[in-house]
């Protein structure tokens, strides 16, 4: 090897040296301020060049605290809520904005940013760091207003405590849209937070919620002790009705019913084929001995009825198998008045009041007692034809 080929060569192992001693240098540079911000970097408010990574995220930080006292009220009708945003569970996206950041500055390469922070040159690179609320937060907090402002519609209901029919009138309820307001707050809370609106009250959808039960065409009301059946179209007492109830070995049973079929004509069925009725045909066409008359209305209760008798002589008499009798031109007349769905009330009532006697007036004569042995007329007699029930 020639002096000046041995020259050369060295002189090239010495420049790959240097540059290798070089190359080193940077990588160790590189490192040593891998986790600074590169000069002119901007993250949200703060100055982030030449900044450690964690040294921004603290500065970053320190902004939530008064972001997140701003409030904002929710207003439902004659309810609200304030609520503040760090309530709403106000956070930032400063953390995923400095991985950014931290990325784009490597894909830089090596050779530009060792050129930035040794000369200190700025990049003249700004990251916005916005804001948000919780949605999970927001929809608690609404839900909460929501349980407050709540009412449950009332239906329509008849009430017989006075002894007569009231129909206690239906009301409205009320439910706050939930799904609606969150949105509503969710959108208007990060704008806030982020300085593109002001804060201002966001008002919360409600539903109304209608009842099932607005009202009552026809009431039946049947008032045992007396013996009476009162019928009420629209809430008011339209005609009243002498009737005959069961006798106190088959009760008429008390509590509210309703009718659940109408029957014109209809066919008396055997009830107890195998007991009492054993003597008696399976069925009972129509005709004038058919117990159940020309009109029958059954009521949700086994083998209770509303319907006609020849038998008037019971009515205004407990002697009934616990159906309600009506003289047939009268139970012709309310059949064809109300309809099926109609409610029922059974209760007792008030026995019939006993007369009063006019002051100054003579006493008249005792009722006489009966005659030992003496026939006692009979107004309803349960094996008797006309008075066969639940058919």
């Amino acid at each position: 090897m020639t002096r000046s080929l041995r020259g050369a060569v060295l002189a090239v192992a010495g420049l790959l040296l240097v540059a290798g001693v070089v190359a080193l240098a940077a990588l160790w540079y590189d490192a040593a301020h891998d986790d600074e911000f590169l000069p002119g970097v901007t993250v949200g408010h703060v100055a982030a060049g030449g900044r450690p990574v964690a040294a921004v995220m603290r500065a970053l930080d320190a902004e939530l605290p008064p972001v997140g006292e701003t409030a904002l009220r929710i207003v439902a009708g004659d309810r609200d809520a304030t609520v503040t945003l760090a309530e709403l569970g106000l956070r930032s996206d400063a953390e995923a904005t400095l991985a950014r950041a931290r990325t784009e500055a490597e894909r830089m390469g090596l050779p530009r940013r060792i050129w930035h922070r040794l000369l200190d040159k700025p990049v003249a690179r700004s990251y916005d760091v916005l804001f948000q609320v919780d949605r999970d937060a927001v929809r608690h907090h609404v839900a909460d207003l929501a349980a407050q402002v709540a009412l449950a519609p009332v239906d329509a209901r008849i009430d017989t405590s006075s002894g007569m029919v009231a129909v206690v009138p239906a009301a409205e309820g009320r439910a706050l849209d939930v799904t609606a307001t969150t949105a509503r707050v969710f959108e208007l809370a990060g704008r806030v937070a982020n300085g593109a609106a002001a804060p201002a009250a966001v008002e919360a959808p409600i539903t109304a919620l209608a009842p099932k039960i607005t009202g009552f065409t026809d009431v039946i009301l049947v008032r045992t002790a007396e013996n009476k059946l009162y019928h009420y179209d629209h809430g008011t007492l339209v005609k009243t009705y002498s009737v005959a109830t069961g006798s106190s070995r088959y009760p008429t049973p008390k509590g509210s019913f309703s009718v659940v079929l109408k029957r014109r004509n209809p066919v008396w069925v055997n009830p107890d084929p195998g007991g009492w009725g054993k003597s008696l045909p399976a069925r009972i066409g129509p005709g004038p001995r058919n117990p159940l008359g020309t009109r029958a209305m059954n009521l949700d209760v086994s083998g209770i009825r509303i319907h006609g008798t020849a038998n008037v002589a019971s009515l205004g008499h407990s002697a009934s198998h616990g159906c309600i009798r009506m003289a047939m031109p009268d139970v012709e007349e309310l059949f064809d008045q109300v309809d099926q769905g109609t409610p029922v009330a059974i209760i007792e009532g008030p026995p019939p009041p006993a007369p009063t006697p006019v002051a100054g007036a003579p006493a008249g004569p005792a009722a006489p007692a009966p005659t030992p042995g003496a026939a006692v007329p009979v107004v309803g007699d349960p094996n008797s034809p006309v008075d066969l029930e639940a058919g």
